[in-house]
């Protein structure tokens, strides 16, 4: 070990003078890397370096226990100051013990340290002592630099075999690289190694471009890849392996940036593929490259060295594409790789990738396009091999023939392969450039063949016969291509036999001479396509094909190490002429089915479902190819079957063809479809494809010239002119986008991407004058500036057809927007141009403005702040017409506006011959608005300007409103002052009438007071907007102080919460509204209010509610009263009523003669309104709810009704504290005609006949008591002789119900004893309940004390029997006229025992009933006798065959028939029943619902009509299935002058019928109920209807549910010519808000609406916000329904709680 020390010592005293540089120097100089060095090493190589002795001149203490930074740094600093042979002996040391340091630096700490002198023995010794434990790593490094040297020996001789085969001299600063912006994932950390690491910090050109693509060369590219993982990708045949070859020759030279000292690795997963056994990472680095003679030691130290300095490693893995195997679905966790397991390649160079093993090395991988997704999730740099440029093209041919000794022809054949430009777009591909020359050199030889058998003058016309035969598609290429090849042989034979030339056979006989040869080569090409295979090794190919292949050139010979052994492989010439000849295969030998599997399009962005192959995916293209008709005998030439055979796989390829024309696609693939169809050189298929997609779009691919000259195959073959093509963020060559010139058919480009530059822009123009047909160009979101914007605008000049130009998103600034601008005149079809988002300024808007007032100018539309700038023409009118009705849209919003500007802007408006609309949106100053408002009467706007965020100030109001005096067209001015500020002028020539707007600008009181002094002289004011105006109780009062003085004042509406308006009329009005809400009125205010209010003649209506008014207000207010001239309604809801309030509104029905009715809620949504009556009643209404009224309340109340001079109709709803019945006998003889109405829930079943019984005790004034559900109802009336009721203890009630409140036949007995007493009863009703059996007897033993009794009604009981126990009794009741056993099952003893009561009625209500054949012919034939008999009730009763001939017999004879109903009848006979009511000429409700007539029946039905003059009610829903019975119906209608109702829904009404309406309606006055829902009315017939609407003066209500359109505005607004209207139904219909806001303004006028349903329709949270601002005014109205329509639940919630009229439910 001594030995060893010494020679190494020896050895580098021998290499280095150590006076050449100061130890003490190197260690500042790089004392920063060395502190990081050693703050990372182990603690105990730490303490040894500080545990030296040290000298007592140290002046630096070093503590072991400091913390690993503390001590690295206090050593280097003791060092520094140290003698210099103590430094170089401390330098030598950090090499010998320490790990992780960089080549370099370790080479210049050995080189600086030397062997130290003047250092003591111990610290000697110590050094010796410490060298000997770490003298291992030494040999280490130099096991490396061994390695490196033989790696090196290696990749020079690889490149020298593979530069034999080059034409070009390979150049990195020559070949181009597009960069592109890696799509890494996220938290992947940066590998780059910093200074200290020896890596060259070359900038990032991802960062420096500032764009997502960037060009320049491969060897700059390559510059900033250390160590990060690099992606270099382009199309097969770019020429990325040679690259790679290359680069590793530069190192090996020790050229390039990679420096010489780190290991360059290149593999080739070609190679790969051939390792089928797992292996370790040593076994991998060893694999392809010369093992050290040291055995397994060395190879041990070497991986070791590489595993600690991952950083001195680059790693080149080449053809990713062509591997088998996916590395994407290879992921780990973040654990480190063991480099000693075997595992499967894959695995290993997936750590690589994700960073598992060699963290921090140099990676480069190079694959094509459809690969990149698989990697690029780790990538840090990802770039793009550009193709050839036409230079380098002609560079190559010229060089190809060269080398074949034969520079006239290089010349000749760049003539050749410029004439083709199929053949250029080929060329742009190294590899294919190469297939190319191979072609162009068989047909030289042709060429020159001939002329040396002809005369000059034929040679040349030869010669351009070739020109015209050169192939024209890739697969024609490839075809001559194998002439070269087989040629090849020829001239080997030739040189064999010693001849001095050999002839050049046709290809036809090429082919023939070699049969058998090409078929077992296309065999060997098919089996490696279908295994995976492009590597064949020597014992895979016969060695006669092997012979032939290699002399031929379709196959190449290469070395390749295994496991350390030299071995011969073999690949074909390039992929694609493997996959040609398996191309060739398929055609002529495989079966159909392998055929269409092989027809498929393979996009070059696959998914990870894709299955991964190492091929090009050509071979559709080849397939399609051969489908061509001049391949059809050379493919019958290599097959062994007939011509049909050929025939018959070429349809099956176009077939194929034709059906992905017609198939969804995305871009890459229609790309593929292009270049499959040029291949197939069928123009039909061209044509038919384009007639599909008429629009290709493309986006975020490579264009080739290639694809480019596909599109334009395709393209020029539509017939025709529409064709859109869309590039975006697509990569395409300059040279290569000459090839759009050719497609004439294009009518819309676009490019849209910051790819396209100045220089794309010039090329451009010089393709955009050819394509004739062009009317939309796009050049978007690119870098050009205001010089391409300049080439452009000249090109354009030439394009007469442009209708749309968008140059958004580019840099072209004032300058360049002023050259477009310039050319807008010169186009004349022009309909729109987009510049916006090019940093142009408000000059340049104002400069557009300008020199385009000239043309018909639609729309104008600039931000400053988005930078929009877009301008559209009518493309309808002449450009420079002028015409009147043109009118442009001006927007310029956001611009920093200044007088000057403002001037020129003005003046270029005012050369417009009309401007709709103004839009000068933004930061306005005082002066400018001063400037603008100066200019505006030289304007010619004709609807309105905006002006938003200009008027905050009051001075900026003054201004505007001053204009509204100065120009007579201003009709309306709206201004809002409070942020965001808004001002809006709109122009009417034709309105003399003006609207000013000061909404959300809150006034002062002095400024309201002034306003009340301007109003009145505004003598054109109509509407004056305040919402958000007045914010004081006291500025509204002032305000309507001031406005009742004035005559024009029509209606003054002031909220602090809802809408403020004041209306006008044009002279003085004769009604006078105010609302007056959400304000804090006292009694003071109250007072004043009211005072003002009462100069006032005549005051329709008066809302003050929501004022916090208490009772004493409320008493306040209600004693002014008679003096206020009210003719509508006062109301008082939302304030603070108690239930003394309430009573002294109520009192108001007593002390005001002119109060109809008053309704009082106390519950959760408080109500209080007074009515006043518009004509003659005979009674008053009082309605109150939730009043919780005591003993005292209820006296008072009674009084208040008893001093009446008029009967009072009284409900009340949840307000008894105490028992009902003392409230009801306190109604004495007083309050005769009154009518009382209790509703409270616990109304029902015992305890409703015990309420019924104890009134009628305690009160003896009731004549009619009915119970209906949980309501009571009673009606007074003062008994004529009291006293002789009193003594015979006999009861005056005429009328007796309980119906629906679940009685049982048990409960009745409590009445009995008050039934016998009521010997004057004439009505008994107790249907819906269940009475059962116990009930029937019940009544049978109380009729009989009923004598006076008239009219029975005890419809559907649940009981079986109830209907024949109860008709015992029936016979005892002579008086009896009406009867109703609505829902009983009838028995023959029932049925004749109505029989027997029949004849004496005038009603019978049989309806859901049943019985039997016999039960029912009895029934029906005894109708017959019932000479007094005015209503018969039928509905949904089944009649036998017999039954309805009876009834036929009987309906004539019952001629007092008044009312029919027979809904739901069987429809069987109907023209029997309509004959036999031909007689009932006194018939008023006629009821056939359902009956579904026939054409005939409606025809007599019609005819029927004209003899009922008395029809009041007709029913005919579902009962007709078309128009024209509907339109006879309604025709047959107008002689029925006496009709109340017409229900006709369900009956597929349509326009037709409508229109009749519209005729018929109006003759119908008495009108009042109709129902046409669920009909098929449409847009025309809802207008007829509105007409037909319009003449119902007494329409109540309407249904309009479903009713076939959705356009129902026109039908709402006619109700406004209803003025009773109370019920309207529109669901259903899919309505908007149109409809909503028409209804809203039929709100206003319609005061009895109570009701209105618009469930299931479209109304938005805007239309539901405008009916609820609606309601306001209409306390009448009861519920709105909007169920099911577009408002959120959460905003239905919302607007509930403000109004509990708006429901959004479905009950």
């Amino acid at each position: 070990m001594d030995n060893i020390v010494s020679l190494c010592r020896l050895k580098m005293e021998e290499e280095v003078d150590p006076d050449q540089e100061n130890a003490q120097i190197v260690l500042n100089q790089e004392y920063p890397e060395l502190l990081h060095i050693l703050t990372h090493q182990p603690s105990t190589t730490l303490k040894e370096l500080c545990a030296l002795p040290l000298t007592s001149n140290a002046g630096v203490v070093i503590c072991p226990t400091s913390s690993p930074a503390a001590m690295a740094k206090d050593v280097l600093d003791y060092y520094r100051s140290a003698e210099s042979s103590m430094c170089r002996d401390f330098l030598q040391r950090i090499c010998m013990l320490c790990e992780n340091i960089p080549m370099w630096l370790e080479s210049r700490l050995m080189s600086v340290s030397g062997s130290p002198t003047n250092v003591s023995d111990s610290y000697r010794l110590h050094a010796t002592e410490s060298l000997d434990k770490h003298i291992n790593k030494r040999p280490r490094i130099d096991h490396w630099e061994q390695f490196i040297t033989s790696v090196k020996g290696l990749l020079r001789m690889k490149w020298e075999a593979m530069r034999k085969r080059l034409v070009l001299d390979v150049e990195l600063d020559q070949v181009w690289v597009s960069v592109k912006r890696a799509n890494r994932a996220r938290n992947t950390p940066d590998q780059t190694p910093g200074s200290g690491d020896g890596g060259s910090k070359t900038p990032d050109l991802d960062v420096e471009c500032g764009f997502s693509e960037a060009r320049v060369t491969l060897d700059t590219f390559l510059q900033g890849s250390t160590g990060k993982v690099t992606i270099l990708y382009g199309k097969p045949g770019s020429g990325k392996t040679i690259h790679m070859s290359h680069l590793g020759e530069l190192w090996a030279c020790d050229l390039g940036h990679i420096p010489s000292s780190h290991l360059f690795i290149l593999l080739e997963f070609r190679h790969l593929n051939l390792l089928s056994q797992t292996l370790s990472f040593y076994d991998l680095l060893f694999q392809y490259y010369p093992s050290p003679q040291g055995g397994e030691d060395e190879k041990i130290a070497i991986v070791d060295y590489l595993l600690s300095n991952p950083e001195q490693s680059c790693w080149i893995l080449d053809g990713y594409d062509e591997f088998q195997f996916n590395l994407y679905k290879r992921d780990y966790n973040n654990a480190q790789l063991d480099p000693r397991s075997p595992r499967p390649v894959a695995e290993l160079i997936a750590a690589l990738l994700h960073r598992h093993i060699l963290p921090g090395c140099t990676v480069v991988f190079t694959c094509r396009v459809r690969d990149v997704t698989d990697l690029e999730r780790k990538a840090e740099k990802v770039g793009e091999l550009l193709p050839w440029n036409h230079h380098k093209i002609k560079e190559y041919v010229h060089k190809y023939f060269q080398h074949k000794g034969n520079l006239a022809a290089g010349k000749h054949a760049t003539k050749l392969l410029f004439s083709n430009k199929r053949l250029v777009a080929m060329s742009s591909i190294p590899a294919l450039c190469n297939i190319s020359c191979i072609c162009l050199e068989y047909f030289l030889q042709e060429i020159q063949q001939c002329g040396e058998d002809k005369a000059d003058l034929k040679k040349h016309n030869k010669e351009m016969q070739s020109i015209l035969q050169m192939p024209s598609t890739l697969t024609g290429v490839y075809l001559t291509s194998i002439g070269t090849f087989l040629s090849h042989l020829n001239q080997a034979k030739s040189a064999e036999v010693r001849l001095s030339s050999s002839t050049i056979l046709p290809l036809t006989s090429l082919v023939s001479n070699y049969k058998s040869e090409l078929s077992e080569l296309f065999e060997l090409a098919w089996n490696g396509l279908e295994t995976g295979k492009i590597v064949f090794l020597e014992e895979e190919i016969p060695h006669r094909i092997l012979h032939f292949s290699i002399v031929a050139g379709f196959i190449s010979e290469t070395e390749l190490r295994q496991n350390g052994i030299l071995v011969n492989v073999y690949c074909f010439a390039h992929l694609t002429v493997q996959e040609f000849l398996s191309a060739l295969k398929i055609m002529t030998s495989v079966d159909d089915k392998e055929l269409k599997n092989r027809l498929s399009l393979k996009t070059r962005w696959p998914s990870k479902s894709d299955q991964k192959t190492v091929f090009t995916n050509s071979l559709h293209r080849f397939l399609s190819g051969l489908a061509s008709p001049h391949c059809s005998a050379l493919l019958a030439l290599l097959t062994k079957e007939d011509h049909s055979f050929v025939h018959k796989r070429q349809e099956t390829v176009k077939k194929w063809l034709q059906q992905m024309c017609h198939t969804h696609m995305t871009g890459p693939k229609v790309l593929e479809l292009c270049h499959c169809v040029q291949e197939s050189q069928d123009k039909q298929l061209s044509k038919q494809l384009m007639s599909v997609k008429p629009k290709l779009e493309l986006h975020n691919i490579t264009l080739s010239p290639n694809d480019l000259d596909a599109l334009a195959f395709v393209v020029n073959s539509s017939e025709e002119r529409n064709i859109a093509l869309d590039f975006r963020a697509c990569s395409i060559e300059l040279d290569g986008l000459e090839l759009l010139s050719q497609c004439d058919t294009i009518t819309n480009l676009s490019f849209h991407s910051r790819k396209y530059e100045d220089s794309f822009a010039e090329k451009l123009s010089t393709i955009l004058p050819k394509l004739s047909s062009l009317k939309k160009l796009s050049v978007c979101d690119a870098r050009m500036s205001a010089i391409g914007a300049a080439h452009l605008a000249s090109a354009l000049v030439e394009c007469r057809c442009i209708t749309e130009i968008n140059f958004s998103g580019n840099n072209l600034r004032d300058d360049g927007t002023k050259h477009i601008t310039d050319i807008l005149p010169k186009l004349p079809q022009l309909s729109f141009v987009n510049l916006g988002q090019n940093n142009s300024s408000l000059q340049a808007a104002v400069y557009l403005t300008k020199e385009i007032a000239s043309m018909n100018v639609q729309r104008i539309y600039i931000d400053g702040n988005t930078e929009e700038l877009m301008v559209t023409f009518d493309p309808n009118q002449d450009r420079h017409s002028h015409k009147a009705d043109s009118r442009a849209e001006i927007s310029l919003l956001k611009q920093k506006w200044n007088k000057t500007e403002m001037q020129k802007l003005a003046h270029s408006l005012s050369q417009y011959p009309s401007v709709s609309v103004l839009n000068l949106s933004g930061q306005l100053k005082v002066e400018t608005l001063k400037v603008l408002v100066l200019f505006l009467p030289k304007l010619h706007i004709t609807e309105k300007i905006t002006l938003k965020g200009c008027c905050s100030s009051l001075e900026a109001v003054l201004v505007l409103t001053s204009f509204m005096s100065q120009c007579t067209t201003v009709s309306e001015i709206h201004i809002r002052r409070k942020s965001p500020s808004e001002a809006v002028i709109v122009f009417n020539a034709s309105c003399v009438s003006k609207s000013l707007s000061l909404s959300q600008s809150p006034l002062k009181d002095g400024t309201i007071q002034n306003l009340v002094e301007v109003l009145p002289k505004m003598t054109s004011l109509k509407t004056l907007q305040l919402n958000g105006c007045i914010v004081s109780t006291n500025g509204a009062l002032i305000l309507v102080k001031g406005l009742t003085g004035c005559e024009r004042v029509k209606s003054v509406q002031l909220s602090l919460q809802r809408e403020s308006r004041v209306t006008f009329d044009e002279t003085k009005s004769d009604r006078f509204s105010c609302r007056f809400s959400y304000f804090s009125l006292d009694g003071d205010s109250l007072g004043g209010l009211v005072e003002a209010l009462q100069s006032r003649p005549q005051l329709s209506e008066l809302d003050l509610s929501s004022n916090k008014l208490d009772d004493k207000d409320i008493k306040h207010f209600v004693n002014f009263l008679p003096g206020l001239n009210v003719n509508n309604y006062i109301n008082l809801s939302d304030n603070d009523l108690k239930q003394p309030g309430m009573l002294d509104v109520v009192n108001t029905l007593s002390t005001c003669d002119s109060v109809s009715a008053v309704e009082v809620c106390l519950a959760e949504d408080p109500k209080c309104i007074i009515w006043f009556k518009q004509c003659k009643k005979q009674e008053k209404y009082l309605r109150v709810t939730g009043a919780t009224l005591t003993p005292d309340h209820q006296k008072q109340l009674v009084q208040i009704m008893s001093s009446c001079q008029l009967p009072v109709k009284l409900e009340i709803k949840n307000s008894f504290s105490s028992s009902v019945e003392e409230f009801v006998e306190l109604f004495d003889s007083s309050c005769a005609g009154c009518t009382v109405n209790i509703e409270e829930s616990w109304i029902r079943s015992e305890e409703a006949v015990r309420l019924l019984c104890h009134c009628l005790e305690l009160n003896r004034n009731i004549s009619s008591i009915r119970i209906q559900q949980t309501t009571l109802c009673l009606h007074l009336e003062n008994s004529n002789n009291p006293s002789q009721y009193s003594v015979c203890n006999i009861l005056s009630l005429l009328h007796l119900s309980l119906v629906n409140c679940e009685i049982q036949g048990r409960h009745l007995a409590l009445m009995k004893d008050i039934l016998e007493r009521c010997v004057h009863l004439t009505e008994l009703d107790l249907s819906h309940n269940y009475l059962g059996e116990i009930g029937a007897e019940f009544l049978c033993s109380v009729i009989p004390s009923l004598p006076k009794l008239v009219s029975l009604r005890v419809d559907k009981d649940r009981c079986a029997h109830f209907a024949e126990i109860l008709c015992k009794s029936l016979l005892q009741c002579n008086d009896l006229l009406y009867l109703s056993l609505s829902g009983y099952v009838i028995s023959e003893i029932a049925a004749q025992m109505i029989t027997s009561v029949l004849p004496h009625l005038k009603s019978i209500n049989l309806s859901h009933c049943s019985w039997s054949n016999s039960g029912g012919v009895q029934l029906i034939r005894s109708l017959g006798h019932c000479e007094h008999l005015e209503e018969l009730c039928l509905n949904f009763v089944q009649l036998d065959q017999e039954s309805k001939m009876c009834l036929v017999q009987s309906l004539p004879r019952a001629k007092t028939l008044r009312r029919l109903k027979l809904r739901n009848v069987s429809t069987s006979g109907v023209f029997n029943v309509l004959v036999a009511v031909k007689e009932l000429v006194h018939l008023e409700d006629l009821e056939m619902n359902n009956w579904k007539m026939l054409d005939n029946e409606v025809e007599l039905l019609v005819k029927l009509f004209p003899l009922w003059t008395h029809l009041q009610k007709i029913c005919l829903s579902q009962t007709f299935n078309n128009d024209q019975s509907g339109d006879k119906l309604l025709e047959a209608l107008k002689n029925c002058t006496c009709l109340k109702e017409l229900h006709i829904s369900r009956n597929n009404l349509s326009d037709l019928t409508a229109a009749r309406m519209a005729l018929v309606f109006p003759s119908l006055i008495h009108l009042c109920e109709i129902d046409i829902s669920e009909n098929k009315i449409g847009p025309k017939g809802s207008m007829d209807l509105a007409k037909a609407i319009s003449s119902l003066k007494n329409l109540i209500k309407i249904n309009l549910t479903s009713v076939g359109t959705s356009e129902l505005c026109a039908a709402v607004a006619s109700l406004a010519n209803c003025p009773q209207i109370q019920d309207v139904r529109m669901g259903w219909n899919n309505c908007g808000d149109d409809v909503a806001h028409t209804l809203v303004r039929v709100l206003h006028v319609c005061q009895s609406l109570k009701k209105i349903d618009l469930e299931c329709n479209r109304v938005s949270l805007a239309g539901a916000e405008a009916i609820l601002e609606a309601l306001q005014s209409c306390p009448a109205l009861q519920i709105i329904r909007l169920w099911k329509n577009r408002v959120s639940p959460t905003d239905a919630e919302k607007l509930s709680w403000k109004d509990r009229r708006l429901t959004f439910s479905s009950t």
